[in-house]
């Protein structure tokens, strides 16, 4: 059996891998060329997603090109201590993450294609690219991210993701933080994000606002916008060495309804667009779940059929998640007072207890099926 994935990011390369655990071919289709290395901004897995790599062999290499940080820690911008929960998450650059990624797709023996777009698909599962060539496959799968084109291919009436009232942006800096934590700080005009390595603290300043933003980031303004809260955040702007992408950020709150047709199947931002944190960690488990699907269930449209069955009600749920996070970044500030006065409680009840849904999750690629077959 054969596999073309589109879309070479994170969920690109982990879909190659585990594909070619189950003994399919595959090639990898993606638009641009390798990534550069430490380049783009900072992706944090969690422990869900560090299983799902384990699973297929991938976890010890990415963690050795990251920062285990064993704590996540959030505070306010009154400098309150709002919740501290053990989450034994690895955060490394993402540019670096892909590369990994890719450099396991190739030795798995994968094939990995770059600067190759997609631009539609014919009969056949014939993929059509900008540069005129063609491909076919038994399957398509795609991993190319929030603005799929084969989510379109799948669906023509797919939703289209909007500007969801934030942007990002975030660098390394000199400024040195506490180590062994991945802090959010709930500040009085953006939120902060920051982890500490050894190469010095990435840091991601999240800032609603109305409109998407326009022309180059002010940086004087952009520190100014922490002055008035307590802890690091102003210094981690003024004293950053390398700066990150801006990035807009989009959502697509009600999901995607249709994730599969005619043997083409999409995964990770193109089935879910995130944004709650998890984003990377659910793509690493979608990309999974599809190869054990594949795997284990008779015929490839059932075990399509399969895959959304057992994703989609646990990626449903981080949707409403990410929706609770995005609108507390973008609280007015009598809504923020609540939030910081309600956020304790909740922080320990939902660590204690209601977390577990989303870290303990495990993808059971080692689940022995009552009838394991191939996919015809």
């Amino acid at each position: 059996m054969e596999a073309m994935v589109i879309g070479g990011g994170v969920a690109g390369p982990v879909a190659a891998i585990a594909l070619r655990r189950i003994g399919w071919d595959v090639t990898v289709h993606e638009a641009y060329a390798d990534p550069a290395g430490d380049v783009g901004s900072f992706v944090s897995l969690g422990a869900n997603g560090l299983r799902a790599l384990d699973a297929i062999g991938c976890r010890d290499a990415v963690a050795a090109r990251g920062t285990a940080l064993p704590l996540l820690r959030l505070r306010s911008g009154r400098g309150k201590l709002l919740g501290e929960a053990a989450r034994g998450r690895v955060t490394l650059m993402r540019g670096r993450l892909v590369e990994t990624l890719r450099d396991l797709a190739l030795e798995s023996g994968a094939r990995l294609v770059t600067g190759r777009r997609l631009t539609g698909v014919g009969p056949g599962r014939t993929a059509v690219f900008a540069d005129g060539g063609t491909a076919t496959a038994d399957l398509i799968v795609g991993a190319d991210g929030i603005h799929s084109r084969l989510r379109t291919v799948i669906d023509p009436d797919a939703p289209v993701a909007h500007y969801a009232g934030l942007w990002t942006v975030g660098g390394r800096s000199a400024h040195r933080v506490e180590p062994g934590a991945f802090t959010i700080t709930f500040g009085a005009r953006a939120t902060m994000v920051c982890a500490p390595t050894t190469a010095g603290t990435l840091w991601a300043a999240q800032v609603p606002s109305a409109t998407p933003p326009t022309g180059a980031v002010d940086h004087d303004a952009l520190a100014a916008l922490f002055a008035r809260d307590h802890g690091p955040a102003a210094a981690l702007v003024r004293d950053t060495e390398q700066w990150h992408p801006r990035t807009v950020m989009q959502a697509l709150p009600g999901g995607v309804p249709r994730w599969h047709r005619d043997r083409m199947v999409v995964l990770g931002d193109a089935a879910h667009p995130m944004g709650a944190g998890q984003g990377a960690n659910l793509a690493v488990e979608d990309a999974v779940v599809l190869a054990r699907c594949l795997r284990d269930t008779s015929g490839l449209d059932a075990a399509l059929a399969r895959y959304e069955q057992l994703r989609r009600p646990r990626t449903d749920q981080m949707l409403k998640v990410a929706g609770a996070n995005r609108d507390a970044k973008v609280a007015g500030p009598f809504t923020a007072r609540a939030r910081d006065l309600l956020m304790p409680f909740l922080f320990r009840r939902f660590a204690d207890k209601g977390g577990a849904w989303m870290h303990d999750y495990d993808v059971e690629w080692n689940t022995v099926p009552a009838t394991p077959s191939p996919s015809p």
